[in-house]
Protein backbone atom coordinates (compact mmCIF):
# COMPACT_ATOMS: atom_id res chain seq x y z
CA UNK A 1 0.00 0.00 0.00
CA UNK A 2 1.39 3.56 -1.02
CA UNK A 3 1.24 6.60 1.29
CA UNK A 4 -1.52 8.27 -1.08
CA UNK A 5 -3.92 4.98 -0.89
CA UNK A 6 -4.25 6.16 2.93
CA UNK A 7 -5.11 9.64 1.97
CA UNK A 8 -7.56 8.42 -0.87
CA UNK A 9 -9.13 5.94 2.09
CA UNK A 10 -9.44 9.29 3.82
CA UNK A 11 -11.04 11.28 1.05
CA UNK A 12 -13.35 8.80 0.24
CA UNK A 13 -14.36 8.30 3.56
CA UNK A 14 -14.96 11.76 3.96
CA UNK A 15 -16.81 12.34 0.27
CA UNK A 16 -18.93 9.29 0.35
CA UNK A 17 -21.75 10.61 2.45
CA UNK A 18 -21.27 14.49 2.73
CA UNK A 19 -21.08 17.47 0.80
CA UNK A 20 -18.14 18.05 1.64
CA UNK A 21 -14.95 18.66 -0.50
CA UNK A 22 -11.79 16.69 0.07
CA UNK A 23 -8.42 17.58 -1.32
CA UNK A 24 -5.44 15.37 -0.90
CA UNK A 25 -3.23 18.07 -1.91
CA UNK A 26 -3.55 22.18 -0.90
CA UNK A 27 -5.64 23.60 -3.57
CA UNK A 28 -5.02 26.71 -5.45
CA UNK A 29 -8.68 28.01 -4.39
CA UNK A 30 -10.98 26.21 -1.27
CA UNK A 31 -14.35 26.52 -1.40
CA UNK A 32 -16.08 25.16 1.84
CA UNK A 33 -17.16 23.24 3.57
CA UNK A 34 -13.70 21.17 3.00
CA UNK A 35 -11.39 19.24 4.55
CA UNK A 36 -7.54 19.42 3.29
CA UNK A 37 -5.95 15.85 4.06
CA UNK A 38 -1.92 17.11 4.51
CA UNK A 39 0.68 15.45 6.19
CA UNK A 40 1.71 16.02 9.74
CA UNK A 41 4.41 16.70 11.78
CA UNK A 42 6.21 13.97 12.11
CA UNK A 43 5.24 12.43 9.15
CA UNK A 44 6.70 8.95 9.40
CA UNK A 45 7.89 7.67 12.98
CA UNK A 46 9.53 4.47 12.87
CA UNK A 47 7.10 1.57 15.33
CA UNK A 48 10.41 0.45 16.61
CA UNK A 49 13.84 2.48 16.25
CA UNK A 50 16.05 0.62 13.30
CA UNK A 51 13.09 -1.12 11.47
CA UNK A 52 12.40 0.66 8.23
CA UNK A 53 9.38 -1.45 7.23
CA UNK A 54 6.55 -0.57 10.08
CA UNK A 55 5.63 3.10 10.37
CA UNK A 56 3.23 5.17 12.34
CA UNK A 57 1.87 7.87 9.51
CA UNK A 58 0.33 11.13 10.96
CA UNK A 59 -1.92 13.06 8.93
CA UNK A 60 -3.71 16.36 9.62
CA UNK A 61 -7.31 16.93 8.08
CA UNK A 62 -7.92 20.51 8.31
CA UNK A 63 -11.72 21.55 8.67
CA UNK A 64 -12.46 24.41 6.26
CA UNK A 65 -16.03 26.69 7.27
CA UNK A 66 -17.63 29.29 6.16
CA UNK A 67 -15.51 33.06 6.53
CA UNK A 68 -14.89 33.95 10.01
CA UNK A 69 -16.56 37.25 9.95
CA UNK A 70 -20.19 34.79 9.88
CA UNK A 71 -21.90 35.39 13.29
CA UNK A 72 -22.31 31.55 12.89
CA UNK A 73 -19.22 30.06 11.72
CA UNK A 74 -17.81 29.17 14.74
CA UNK A 75 -21.00 26.63 14.91
CA UNK A 76 -20.60 25.66 11.78
CA UNK A 77 -17.07 24.92 12.18
CA UNK A 78 -17.95 22.90 15.38
CA UNK A 79 -20.45 21.10 12.89
CA UNK A 80 -18.18 20.17 10.76
CA UNK A 81 -15.81 19.00 13.12
CA UNK A 82 -18.24 16.35 14.30
CA UNK A 83 -19.63 15.59 11.38
CA UNK A 84 -15.73 14.36 9.81
CA UNK A 85 -15.07 12.89 13.02
CA UNK A 86 -17.65 10.34 12.82
CA UNK A 87 -16.39 9.69 9.02
CA UNK A 88 -13.37 8.58 9.94
CA UNK A 89 -12.81 5.01 9.74
CA UNK A 90 -12.89 3.74 13.36
CA UNK A 91 -10.48 0.30 11.74
CA UNK A 92 -6.69 1.40 11.84
CA UNK A 93 -7.27 5.17 12.51
CA UNK A 94 -6.67 7.01 15.69
CA UNK A 95 -7.76 10.43 16.25
CA UNK A 96 -5.31 12.10 18.36
CA UNK A 97 -6.66 15.75 18.84
CA UNK A 98 -8.32 18.33 17.14
CA UNK A 99 -6.86 21.76 17.73
CA UNK A 100 -8.45 25.54 18.36
CA UNK A 101 -10.25 27.56 15.40
CA UNK A 102 -8.06 29.54 13.55
CA UNK A 103 -8.11 32.07 10.89
CA UNK A 104 -6.63 30.73 7.50
CA UNK A 105 -6.11 33.53 5.06
CA UNK A 106 -6.08 32.39 0.99
CA UNK A 107 -6.45 33.69 -2.14
CA UNK A 108 -7.60 36.93 -0.02
CA UNK A 109 -9.99 35.14 1.78
CA UNK A 110 -10.65 34.31 5.22
CA UNK A 111 -11.73 30.95 6.22
CA UNK A 112 -12.38 29.30 9.67
CA UNK A 113 -10.52 26.45 10.26
CA UNK A 114 -9.42 23.50 12.85
CA UNK A 115 -7.19 20.51 12.35
CA UNK A 116 -7.71 16.60 13.39
CA UNK A 117 -4.58 14.88 13.68
CA UNK A 118 -4.70 10.98 12.97
CA UNK A 119 -2.45 8.71 13.20
CA UNK A 120 -1.96 5.03 11.41
CA UNK A 121 0.03 2.20 10.71
CA UNK A 122 1.73 1.73 7.72
CA UNK A 123 4.25 -1.05 5.95
CA UNK A 124 6.18 0.15 3.21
Amino acid sequence: MALSDLRSTLKTAITSATNYTAYDHVPEIIIPPAALILASDPYLEPMVIGNTKNWYVRLTLEVVSTTYSNPSALKNLEDDIETILALIPTSGWVILSVSSPRIRQTNSTDLLTAEIQLQTAYSG
